[in-house]
């Protein structure tokens, strides 16, 4: 799709000195939609976006990679420098934290070809590509798992939690040291691998069988139909039917659908050969065999019994047993997961965002900080050596570790950048409650924490994201604060993510506050509605968003939008090294001990090489001005709302902010 900027001239940079503010298009005083040169991008800014619904390009509504590809000159001028992709490999669920092969991409968004032509068009734009890995799970539909179910002497086995009788079994797995049992944690399964066996024959169709076994069969067209199974006497079964086509099967155990019944390939719309036996698996792929005439239908090895296994997530999503913590690199599912980031690395990728982490080591509520810790620390060591094959520089990696910033700290010690959740926490506090004073004390406080275990801790400060109500909807849906968000974002210390739609002022309640995670997942809408990527989303859209009237192309038409105070101030931040590099510290007068002028954020900015910038911000109601005596107020490098300058004195507007370099 061709994106219209409206410009009639490129708009000038800022000088990395910050020195010169941005310059009005000519013609379009209005209108400042950014671009970059190489290098220019210093802001280390990464763009969070959901492969399945941020940009379709073939026209099936469903997003993929050559869509990110088609819209790289948009993350280009939101100043971003990295991309976190949703997971991209084939999965069970819409969303693909279930995975099934990770050393796959989901065909529904492209080839590997057009997956290393998204990675290369990116890099040549500056931007990198950070692929999301998980690590505590897998997908039920994983062959690895179906694999360990089926039999017990599989080597798959022992990569997962799967018991006979896990109340009495738990503690004698050493990854769960710190883990209290928690029954709802464990799900029923059925362990075994009947074989089915198709061909020809002359005997007689069978009509009613014997057995509680059944083949489900079905036809293009047709709806299913039962086919019940007859007992040969041996202990095994057979089926006589008509056969007129390509036919699908499954095999069950009962005449229903319930836990354990359901029996197919170990792979997805397996195709069956005549005479060649196929494994089954519980809960495995559909079987299609293209036939015409009367075939027997074999069924043999059916003893089969129940068996439970953990998964923390939910039944869909069995956990990851990687042994013994203080020897998992020696671990063959261990091994077996980083062989395939090698493969992603060989292609091109810069690093992983990884999923859950603090749930990798015990269950959902009842985990095992130390052990995480260890354990992650293998794994980035383990990444970062195949990277620095190939780089001067360390790989990135990136955790979700779900917890306060005193909590997160420890999670330093393994990897160089974890999720802030604190800041949102903090900040939305901040804008709603108009209190603005005790802000850089309390991230100030959160970056001692860190540097006490990695000297260059990386706080990967954020708004919001797919997991979360948006900021938008906690904001109230309020423009002013919306838009301040966005500047606290750009001027704190740390490297800001931005999560889709945030920028254009998408909103939602997630699963957990009364909606849909769904709702917060919405495809981005370019130029009209009816090319956005909603399939993948299965109508769970709140359609109020998805609608040419907050398009992108119109928000880029619009001076006053979110998405063009998202430019502006993604612009300073990658322009000025004092907001980039820059470390947080207190102002003298205008700080928390300051109750009185408590409306007012302010801190400085002092980058590596001395270049220091004043950051202040009314989250007020009302006008405030405020006295700087020692302060210079000559070079303003970025403003929001209404800033004015009288002598020593600043007047902020509500909801203003502004930059001046000392």
């Amino acid at each position: 799709m061709k994106r219209l900027f409206l410009i009639l001239a490129i708009l000038p940079l800022l000088a990395a000195s910050c020195n010169k503010q941005p310059q009005p298009v000519s013609g379009k005083d209005d209108i400042e939609i950014p671009s970059y040169a190489a290098g220019e991008k210093q802001g280390k800014i990464t763009y969070q976006l959901l492969i399945y619904s941020f940009a379709d390009s073939n026209g099936d509504r469903i997003g993929d990679f050559n869509g990110i590809k088609a819209h790289l000159d948009y993350l280009d001028a939101l100043g971003v420098s990295a991309l976190w992709l949703s997971p991209a490999h084939p999965a069970d669920s819409y969303h693909g934290y279930d995975v099934t092969d990770y050393g796959a991409l989901n065909p529904k968004y492209g080839t590997e070809a057009d997956f290393k032509a998204l990675i290369d068009a990116a890099h040549a734009k500056g931007i990198k590509i950070y692929m999301d890995y998980v690590l505590n799970h897998s997908g039920k539909g994983n062959p690895w798992f179906l694999e360990a179910l089926a039999d017990e002497s599989s080597p798959y086995r022992d990569w997962y939690f799967i018991s006979g009788n896990p109340s009495a079994d738990w503690r004698n797995y050493p990854m769960l040291s710190g883990y209290s049992y928690n029954k709802n944690e464990w799900h029923s399964a059925t362990s075994g691998s009947p074989t089915l066996t198709i061909s020809s024959t002359s005997d007689a169709v069978t009509t009613s069988g014997n057995a509680s076994w059944n083949l489900w069969t079905w036809a293009p067209g047709k709806d299913g139909r039962e086919v019940k199974f007859t007992s040969d006497g041996s202990g095994s079964y057979y089926s006589v039917m008509e056969v007129s086509g390509n036919t699908g099967f499954l095999v069950r155990k009962y005449s229903n659908w319930d836990a354990g019944s359901k029996f197919g390939a170990a792979e997805q719309d397996f195709t069956a050969a005549e005479g060649s036996p196929i494994r089954l698996v519980a809960d495995g792929g559909d079987i299609f065999f293209n036939g015409s005439g009367r075939y027997r239908f074999d069924l043999t090895n059916v003893d089969t019994k129940t068996v439970y296994y953990m998964g923390a997530f939910g039944s869909w999503m069995p956990d990851f047993n990687y042994g013994n913590i203080s020897q998992a690199e020696n671990n063959p599912c261990f091994k077996a997961l980083a062989a395939t980031v090698d493969k992603w690395i060989g292609m091109g990728i810069d690093g992983l965002r990884l999923d859950a982490v603090k749930h990798i080591c015990g269950g959902m509520n009842s985990f095992d900080n130390n052990n995480n810790v260890t354990f992650l620390g293998k794994w980035y060591d383990r990444c970062n050596a195949t990277y620095r094959k190939t780089h001067s520089e360390d790989f990135y990696m990136v955790a979700e570790c779900w917890m306060d910033a005193s909590s997160v700290a420890q999670y330093y010690k393994a990897l160089p950048a974890n999720f802030e959740f604190d800041f949102w926490e903090r900040l939305k506090w901040v804008l709603n409650q108009r209190t603005g004073c005790y802000f850089c004390k309390d991230l100030m406080a959160y970056r001692k924490l860190y540097a006490a275990q990695r000297s260059n801790a990386i706080a990967a400060t954020k708004l919001t994201n797919h997991d979360e109500t948006r900021a938008a909807t906690i904001l109230g849906r309020d423009i002013a604060k919306m838009k301040q968000a966005a500047a606290f974002l750009m001027t704190a210390e740390g490297e800001p993510y931005i999560y889709q739609g945030e920028e254009l002022g998408y909103w939602g309640k997630d699963g957990d506050e009364g909606g849909r995670d769904e709702l917060v997942r919405t495809p981005i809408v370019w130029e009209s509605a009816s090319n956005a990527a909603t399939r993948y989303l299965g109508g769970h859209i709140d359609y109020d968003l998805v609608t040419d009237a907050i398009s992108v192309k119109k928000q880029e038409e619009d001076a006053a939008s979110l998405l063009h105070t998202y430019f502006k101030w993604t612009k300073a931040r990658n322009s000025c090294k004092a907001l980039w590099d820059g470390k947080m510290s207190a102002h003298s007068k205008y700080n928390d001990s300051n109750t009185s002028d408590n409306t007012i954020a302010a801190w400085y900015m002092t980058a590596s090489s001395g270049e220091k910038a004043l950051v202040l911000h009314n989250v007020g109601s009302a006008d405030k001005t405020i006295d700087l005596p020692s302060d210079k107020l000559d070079n303003m490098v970025v403003s929001l709302g209404s800033v004015s300058v009288a002598g020593s004195s600043v007047t902020l507007g509500a909801s203003s902010s502004v930059v001046f370099m000392q």
